[in-house]
């Protein structure tokens, strides 16, 4: 009886699912009813190995550059390419227009890319549409052209207006003090029209020369630059701007800086003052303030004593920023005497724990450059020291 029941029921439920089989595929009313074929049903499925390619670095006069992107059909219908856009002249696109690409066949889209006029980094977009899927899908090629402009904005970083320079800060490097040293710089007009060469601005100890009135479109000029030590009257390190004028739009007065490090000739010296140098020695060469106030100014000197056999000339003090200030003394300091070398630390604008530099040149051959310290605690006005 109860296998009965089970079967009965087992009937129904199959009588059932077919009943709502044929009333979901019934036409409805005024439409026909289309039966779909397997054809129509299943699509190609295009798979590319790589969807981008980067072609580094490009030389321009070389010309046009061109890839290739494999593909595959991975889906279990055919495949069509019908359209391959580039969206800019320079990038083309070549594949084979009529082909039908059967499950499991593979293909190559060429695509090439000219570089004239174009220097710099680029990216473009290739949009590949089929009919299956995916309808779409974005290939991309980027790279970075080198020409003739590009080549010399990289030898001539520095663009004052049309004029450009390899650098904006030329060093002279070691300068003896009692020799006159030149340095020559070269510009570059990267423009398109002509240049006027007007004239320049020096320092009294910098004689500039100018060897053309004119810069041609796409040309070089060079300004020859000398230093003339005994005008500077100093030694070590030295920076000064020079300007250099012209009728350019843009930028007319082009400002760059000259640097230099003036030293002492010793072999100048007399076989005498070589065989008996003067000799320098501090007496200490760090200095420890303590605590000093926001905004305080504070004095002190650092001895110094000639331990050599000839005089001692103390040529300059120089410290590391403006709050620190270097002075020496004026006169020889001779055998066994001593000297000072006067400091002053400016406390504005710093805070906390500071630590400064002088730098103090002599003409002792063997210690011509000594580095003193002076350390600082900075506190707030009205706090015990």
């Amino acid at each position: 009886m109860k296998i009965k029941s089970v079967l009965v029921i087992t009937i129904l439920f199959i009588h059932s699912i077919l009943f709502a089989q044929q009333k979901k595929a019934a036409p409805q009313k005024g439409k026909t009813s289309i039966a779909q074929s397997p054809a129509q049903v299943l699509k190609g499925t295009i798979f590319f190995d790589a969807t981008d390619f980067d072609f580094a670095k490009v030389d321009e006069d070389q010309g046009r550059k061109q890839t290739y992107f494999s593909f595959k059909n991975i889906g279990k219908g055919d495949l069509h390419i019908e359209s391959v856009e580039t969206g800019c002249g320079c990038t083309t696109a070549d594949w084979d227009k009529s082909k039908i690409y059967k499950q499991g066949e593979s293909g190559k889209i060429a695509v090439s890319f000219n570089p004239q006029n174009l220097e710099g980094k680029f990216s473009r977009t290739i949009t590949v549409k089929t009919d299956g899927d995916p309808q779409q899908t974005f290939l991309s090629i980027t790279g970075d052209v080198f020409g003739p402009t590009k080549q010399k904005t990289q030898e001539f970083p520095h663009a004052y207006g049309s004029l450009r320079f390899s650098m904006d800060v030329f060093s002279m490097k070691h300068v003896l003090a009692d020799r006159h040293d030149s340095i020559m710089i070269q510009i570059y007009n990267s423009s398109n029209k002509k240049v006027q060469l007007k004239g320049l601005r020096t320092p009294t100890y910098f004689r500039g020369k100018l060897f053309a009135t004119f810069i041609e479109p796409k040309g070089y000029e060079v300004i020859k630059f000398v230093l003339l030590p005994e005008v500077a009257r100093t030694y070590g390190p030295i920076e000064d701007q020079v300007v250099l004028l012209t009728d350019d739009s843009e930028l007319p007065n082009k400002t760059i800086f000259l640097k230099a490090d003036i030293v002492e000739n010793f072999a100048t010296l007399p076989s005498e003052q070589k065989k008996n140098p003067a000799k320098i020695v501090f007496k200490e060469i760090v200095k420890d303030l303590g605590e000093v106030y926001y905004g305080e100014i504070v004095d002190f000197d650092f001895e110094v004593t000639n331990k050599g056999k000839s005089d001692l000339i103390l040529r300059r003090a120089y410290g590391t920023c403006g709050c620190t200030v270097g002075k020496v003394s004026t006169e020889p300091i001779k055998k066994g005497k001593k000297g000072t070398v006067s400091v002053r630390f400016d406390a504005k604008n710093l805070v906390g724990d500071q630590v400064k530099t002088i730098t103090v040149i002599s003409n002792d051959p063997v210690n011509t450059y000594t580095t003193l310290t002076l350390k600082a605690k900075l506190v707030e006005p009205g706090m015990k020291k």
